[in-house]
């Protein structure tokens, strides 16, 4: 299912980026429309469709692009009455969806071919001055990201058109909208704000001749500023006023003039602009707000004006297309984490048994086996002490029986359930020192609580890990585990004064001893800092936040 939202979602930000980048390669209306109508239809697999724009007058709809429509219907079709579906959409300014064309064949023959019909506004400038219709021959059951699909291509057209009044319109500034083309075409490459606001900024501020600044607020966030002259952050005396550029009414140009908006005089003056405009724009908690300033009285143009209607759009579908793919990357990469662990699924399980074998029953022979070559050489000299260690091995054995079934049937330490973290390390260090090989100096600090499980399994495991590598490498005679609990974490020192080694270097077991240990640490949310150096000894040190324990605090 999350494969098939991606995709949905990869091919609408497809379609999206093929339109807007097909209607920024042109500046005449019928190629545009052209492009428009084709992209549309072929990445949604439409039969038909055909632009109507509303007359001078607005008494009739008159058809500005046909596509898949037969010769002998395209000269019905050519005008249309206001009292027809798409008069519903003009009137309304929203999309009229129409499955069952059967009712409308008698009234319009022309269609009688097609059975669904989806009418969207084409709306430039807040106003509705035009309709596309979109014809399926099968009857349809149109999606909403259809219907959200062919609306953003109404909205493209909408604005694009304007735009390409303009450019015909005004041939004194010829330059400066070649120059908006330009723009057009990098803005629909840009699917990264990152990427998306330093090219608004430096080329409008070409365009306009004028300093060009942009706010940028994601929820609770600090405000930043990205402007053609220099990036910063929001200071706090001017959040009044920038609130007041964010939250004004989206997707519309705002006017301010230093002797009649005293409120927000205070920021424009920062940017030595007496006079600016301004165009908030807002995609869910993402707050922008595109700001254009002069530094002098002189008026902005009428064509200046026009420029600005037109690329208002631009952006605001630049911006949206740029959290469309935001939202189609965040679904890739979690698509991609959930694939990776369903296929490390069975690695990591096979890992996490090898690991709690190396951990529980490897230590547990390693003792064996050192108190055996330890007897070994004393039962001649100390017949009665290495029959007495031999009994004490004689149960450790058993113990270990006990263990190695518990681990076998859940991986469970069993003196954890027994005596719990605190009291299960301290039965794990009477037991070396029993057995006189090493000697052990645990010490408590503060109020012990309980973990969950899972944390007191990792805790104890490193801790047990920590006194084997002492015994196997250190050479030391004593160790020292230090525990220390206060209100928000617990830290424990591992520490011996023994040969030391250089941590950089381990390989092999030893490596992956260390490794393990790090990871059982990082599991549970602690941090673990490992020092050595050869002559000068060990010291693991280990923090973990009091916070990670399970259901409160229960006192040992």
């Amino acid at each position: 299912m999350n494969n098939e939202r991606s995709s949905t979602a990869v091919t609408r930000m497809q379609a999206l980026s093929k339109v807007a980048i097909a209607l920024s390669e042109t500046l005449s209306l019928d190629q545009l429309l052209y492009k428009a109508v084709a992209h549309c239809i072929e990445i949604l697999n439409f039969d038909a469709a055909v632009v109507y724009f509303l007359d001078t007058e607005g008494q009739q709809f008159v058809a500005s692009h046909f596509h898949g429509i037969d010769h002998a219907s395209i000269a019905q079709l050519q005008t249309l009455p206001t009292d027809c579906i798409g008069g519903i959409v003009i009137k309304n300014g929203k999309t009229v969806i129409t499955e069952n064309l059967a009712p409308y064949h008698q009234q319009r023959p022309q269609v009688e071919g097609f059975a669904s019909l989806l009418s969207v506004p084409i709306k430039a400038r807040k106003q509705t001055i035009g309709v596309l219709d979109v014809f399926s021959k099968a009857y349809r059951d149109f999606s909403p990201e259809d219907i959200t699909l062919v609306e953003s291509i109404g909205m493209q057209i909408g604005v694009a058109s304007e735009n390409a009044k303009l450019f015909e319109s005004i041939a004194s500034v010829t330059g400066k909208l070649r120059e908006l083309v330009q723009l057009n075409q990098r803005l629909a490459s840009c699917l990264h704000l990152d990427s998306l606001i330093p090219l608004l900024t430096s080329e409008l501020a070409s365009v306009f001749k004028a300093n060009v600044s942009f706010l940028h607020k994601v929820g609770e966030q600090a405000v930043l500023i990205h402007s053609s002259v220099a990036d910063s952050d929001i200071s706090a005396p001017y959040e009044k006023q920038v609130n007041t550029l964010l939250h004004a009414e989206p997707d519309l140009i705002h006017v301010y003039h230093e002797n009649e908006n005293d409120s927000l005089f205070p920021f424009f003056v920062q940017f030595n602009m007496k006079q600016a405009v301004y165009v908030p724009f807002v995609y869910g908690d993402n707050l922008h707000c595109l700001l254009i300033g002069k530094s002098s009285d002189e008026p902005w143009s009428a064509t200046e004006r026009e420029v600005m209607e037109g690329i208002t759009k631009t952006i605001s579908l630049a911006l949206t297309n740029c959290y469309l793919f935001q939202e189609v990357e965040k679904g890739r990469e979690q698509n991609s984490n959930l694939r990776a662990l369903q296929i490390s699924a069975q690695e990591k399980e096979r890992q996490r048994i090898a690991q709690e074998i190396h951990d529980s029953i490897n230590q547990s022979l390693s003792g064996i086996y050192f108190h055996l070559q330890y007897c070994r050489d004393e039962i001649e000299d100390s017949p009665q002490r290495v029959k007495g260690i031999l009994d004490k091995l004689l149960l450790i054995t058993k113990e270990n029986i006990n263990e190695l079934r518990h681990v076998i049937h859940d991986l469970h330490p069993l003196a954890i359930q027994k005596f719990g973290f605190v009291g299960a390390v301290d039965e794990l260090v009477k037991t070396f020192s029993l057995q006189e090989i090493i000697q052990i100096h645990l010490s408590v600090s503060g109020q012990p609580v309980r973990f969950k499980p899972e944390v007191e399994i990792h805790l104890y495991r490193v801790i047990q890990e920590c006194v084997n590598n002492i015994i196997k490498h250190a050479g030391a005679g004593e160790a020292f585990i230090r525990m220390t609990f206060d209100d928000v974490k617990l830290s424990i020192v591992v520490e011996d004064h023994g040969c030391g080694f250089e941590p950089q270097k381990l390989k092999g077991s030893h490596a992956y001893g260390i490794m393990g240990m790090e990871t059982r640490v990082r599991d549970i949310g602690g941090e673990m800092v490992l020092t050595s150096k050869p002559g000068h000894g060990t010291k693991i040190e280990i923090s973990l936040q009091i916070d990670l324990r399970g259901g409160g605090v229960d006192h040992e």
